[in-house]
């Protein structure tokens, strides 16, 4: 029988039935560990009568930060206030997903907190995004107007939600339906971000489909997910489309002549502020090659 990895460790986990939705726990055969490598949650796996694993199914995708395997969607949770809202930590999730291939859903939260003005910079920022081909929504767990049309998309799909330390994402899952009943973290002033609930990746049914929450973080080592400065010059969100036009095959968009990167930031179809981000990550990736 085919199941599902819903939650678990290195040597225990919950398996969803793809035949019949039954929750059973799995236990790994050793000589599979060997030989395959660390399971992910959201493994699809065969099982032996005795609920042993036995064998993985090619994957979809995966992330090695948070572990998961076969998303039809990431949903990029960001907060837009206690913590601030990142436009460089955004892009920085983006580019990972990019580079696992992994489709993407942005959602803005927080917004009932935020004064008139504050929330009309939200609105650029997310008006920005969709113009890049992300579907982006501003969020309130008060309001569940501002749910409903990520509830539409994620219907019968198995997605996660990942983001910053105190962004969000618990208060998010809850507030899709209150019976996840998921442990909400409190955002420390003192340390400025969030204070850590989720500890684990773990998948909830919903409506057909899967619902993940999961650890949050501040920081992604592009040197640990082995990204490089060309895999960066490619796959930086809104960059796909034009660094294929480019004059140059390997054009990194900083001087080189009829960079089509450069073009699009100087008609405005691609933000400066991003852009800064740009270069603040290639810098950052030739800095931790040197260090490393």
């Amino acid at each position: 029988m085919l199941y599902r990895l819903i939650a678990g460790n290195k040597r225990c986990f919950k398996g969803l039935s793809i035949e019949d939705g039954k929750i059973v726990s799995l236990v790994p055969r050793k000589t599979l560990i060997y030989a395959f490598g660390p399971l992910f949650i959201g493994d699809i796996v065969k099982v032996d009568q005795e609920n042993t694993i036995v064998e993985v199914q090619e994957r979809q995708n995966i992330l090695i930060r948070p572990r998961v395997a076969n998303l039809d969607y990431a949903i990029v949770v960001a907060s837009t206030c206690e913590p601030d809202f990142s436009s460089y930590l955004l892009d920085k999730f983006l580019c990972y997903l990019n580079f696992c291939h992994i489709p993407v859903i942005i959602a803005f939260t927080k917004i009932d907190r935020l004064n008139h003005s504050k929330r009309e910079e939200i609105k650029k920022y997310q008006e920005y995004y969709e113009s890049l081909g992300f579907p982006s929504f501003v969020t309130s767990k008060f309001d569940t107007r501002t749910i409903e049309p990520i509830i539409d998309r994620i219907q019968g799909k198995t997605v996660a939600f990942m983001g910053q330390t105190g962004a969000g994402k618990s208060s998010l899952i809850n507030a899709i339906d209150k019976d996840f009943n998921r442990r909400i973290g409190e955002y420390s002033k003192a340390l400025g971000r969030g204070k850590h609930q989720t500890k684990e990746v773990i998948f909830f049914q919903y409506l057909g489909g899967l619902i993940g929450d999961t650890p949050g973080f501040s920081s992604l080592d592009f040197s640990l997910l082995k990204i490089t400065s060309r895999d960066l010059s490619r796959i930086y969100p809104g960059y796909e489309k034009y660094a294929l036009k480019c004059y140059y095959n390997d054009c990194m968009h900083l001087s080189e002549k009829e960079c089509k990167v450069k073009e699009a930031l100087e008609e405005g179809r691609l933000s400066k502020e991003s852009y800064d981000n740009y270069l603040k990550m290639l810098k950052e990736i030739k800095e931790g090659k040197r260090n490393g």
